[in-house]
């Protein structure tokens, strides 16, 4: 019988390989993104972070499992201290001001799919892990087919940090002991229920082609 993971990931793999096609991405590996867009989007994605680390807290404090628990205290944890020691240092180092980061509002689209995680997360705690998977999944996912596909010539590209982040053996372990909880917590759940996780991630899988496309369209209005 089939994991649930693996049912998940055929799923998505096909947007997920167009979007590893996104020109966002592709114009991060070629180093030819604009650097006020890729500022806009670390701003959106440090919204977006706050928030995520709030669902994951959020049910964590709801989980009855105690395995399910530590992970999620480990997920907010180390996505918390990624975004203070990553992700806040790099917007510094882009000249972002600390009154830009406070005055920055959601875009609607993250908005949006930020509204649906936890909606999920509110209805069935395994709806809520499902839906944060498939952001952790897909960044590993993108991040490695195009590092794969641009080889040595990423090295050059002022964004290669973002690739290395994503691609490393920390990074893909993380979401491998992820795809290992949902697994083990949705051994013997109904079909039905099975597919209604599979819609889940799906979404959020069109929910993540929204959010780069927001970044797209401002720099085709330039």
């Amino acid at each position: 019988m089939s994991k649930l993971s693996e049912k998940l990931y055929e799923r998505a793999k096909p947007l997920w390989d167009k979007e590893s096609e996104n020109y966002f991405v592709s114009a991060m590996a070629e180093g030819t993104l604009d650097e006020g867009i890729y500022r806009a989007y670390m701003l959106q994605d440090h919204c977006y972070l706050i928030d995520y680390i709030g669902i994951l807290e959020w049910m964590q404090g709801r989980a009855e499992d105690a395995e399910v628990a530590e992970f999620l205290k480990n997920a907010a944890d180390s996505t918390r201290f990624e975004k203070d020691t990553v992700h806040v240092p790099n917007m510094k180092n882009l000249g972002i001001t600390d009154e830009e980061i406070s005055s920055t509002v959601k875009a609607p689209d993250s908005e949006e799919y930020l509204s649906y995680m936890m909606d999920k997360a509110q209805e069935s705690l395994i709806y809520g892990i499902t839906a944060l998977l498939q952001c952790s999944w897909s960044y590993a996912y993108i991040a490695q087919k195009v590092a794969d596909r641009y080889g040595e010539k990423l090295e050059s590209s002022p964004y290669a940090d973002w690739f290395s982040a994503y691609t490393s053996a920390e990074y893909q372990e993380a979401n491998q002991r992820w795809i290992d909880i949902l697994d083990r917590v949705a051994k013997d759940i109904s079909p039905a229920e099975e597919e209604k996780l599979c819609e889940i991630f799906e979404k959020c899988a069109h929910y993540e082609t929204r959010f780069w496309n927001i970044f797209i369209s401002a720099d085709n209005e330039k």
